[in-house]
Formats: C-alpha cells, structure tokens, sequence
C-alpha cells in the first residue's frame, strides 16, 4: 500500500489545474509544491513561510560545514533544502550526512545529546551527498535510537536498509534539495511520527567526523560548540 501511495502521489505535477470537489462529491487531488527535477528551488518562495523552518549557520559558529537548511513538510511529504560551504567539505570519496528526527515530538523517548541540547532524537538517517568525487542521490539508511531515553552516545540499531524514499537535486550554489514520502520513513515501536510537529536536526561529515551540524548558535564561554535545540518543524495539514 505504501509504494502504491507513492506511485499515485508521483505522477501529480505541481504545475497541473488543482482539482476540488466536484458535482460527484470527488476529493481534491493532492498536488505537490515541491519538485526536486526542476534544477530550482524558486518553488520554496511559493511555500506558506509560517510553514517552513529554517536555520542559518552563525559565522563565527564552531562548525561551518552547513552554511543553512529549510525544511517544510505537508501531509505526505518532508522536503529539506540545505546549503553547504564548499571550503569545509573538501573530502568528497564518501561525505556523510545525517538527519536526525524526534518523530513523536516527545522528550519521552529517544536520546543523542551529543550534538543537541534536547535529547530526543527517535530516528538516524545515514546516507552520502558525495561519492568517488561525484554529488549523489541521498539514499539513507534508517537507524533507531536504542540508548537510555535522553542519553548520549552512538547507540543506534538499523531499521531499515537504503531505500527509495527519497529524491535527490544538486542545485549550483552548493545547495542540495531532498524529499521524502514521510510514510516510508519508519518509525520505532512507540514513537510514530506526530501528525502536527516534529523536530529535526543535521550534520554533514569529514572521515565520518562532524564539520557541519544545524542548528546551531555562538559559541559562549560556558557553550563552546554551540549546541542548541533541533528545528521545531509544523506540519501543513
């Protein structure tokens, strides 16, 4: 049923008449405001703004790698757009990135406090945006958090192999737009994805060592490397 979904939502162009309803009482067709095909992002402009999250890199932040990210998400679909500074991300034979999601919008499950004030995190995805020297299809892995609930450290285990939830665009200015069908996402027992908010972080790696991660703030005297809270994201239902 879900690769169905994901068929039938594919083949609706953002550009078609919007359907409604009808004299037969039909639902309107879902029509997607984002393509990652179209070598542009100028569809984000078009995006309701109090909808999209967003997150620009300080310039005097401990990690420069991620120079910003927006990440927008409706019923169907989560879509993230990030920009990267070419100058940091040097080492393209296998560049990590990561996304790291607190599907359940709960502080009741999930943990990785290493990057991140709140330990929350329920879900890991793991995938490359550059292999052998090439920009490539983000293609993660999806890992759940199995430490102590708010807990620091490592301590994933896999959910699922790379699947094909999601689609890749290398845009110039060195910026990468993906979107993922959110119901192909899965999800550990007890920690389903919350239908009105959720929170999200990044990072972007070197030798599978952080340059990169957003949020992120100043650095203080008593914060060095800036930590902060994920992006609270609300969905547009």
């Amino acid at each position: 049923m879900c690769f169905a979904t994901l068929a039938f939502v594919a083949c609706k162009d953002k550009n078609a008449p919007e359907g409604g309803e009808g004299e037969g009482g039909e639902e309107e067709e879902y029509v997607n405001p984002i393509s990652t095909t179209d070598q542009s992002d100028a569809d984000w402009k078009a995006l309701p703004q109090d909808k999209v999250a967003s997150w620009e890199c300080p310039q005097d932040a401990a990690y420069l790698g991620l120079k910003g990210v927006a990440v927008y998400a409706d019923e169907l679909y989560l879509n993230i757009l990030v920009e990267y500074d070419a100058e940091e991300i040097i080492d393209r034979a296998w560049t990590p990135f990561h996304v790291y999601v607190n599907t359940d919008n709960s502080d009741l499950t999930g943990g990785f406090g290493d990057q991140w004030n709140d330990a929350n995190t329920d879900i890991l995805m793991e995938g490359a945006v550059f292999a052998d020297g090439e920009p490539c299809d983000y293609a993660p892995e999806v890992f759940a958090w199995t430490g102590e609930v708010g807990g620091n450290g490592w301590s994933w285990e896999g959910l699922t192999v790379a699947g094909e939830f999601c689609t890749t665009q290398h845009l110039s200015g060195n910026r990468i737009e993906m979107q993922m069908l959110r119901e192909l996402i899965p999800t550990p027992q007890g920690a389903g994805w919350n239908d009105s908010e959720f929170s999200i972080g990044f990072d972007i790696q070197q030798e599978w060592n952080s340059v990169g991660i957003l949020p992120l703030v100043s650095p203080t005297d008593e914060n060095p490397a800036g930590h902060t809270v994920k992006l609270k994201v609300k969905v547009n239902k």
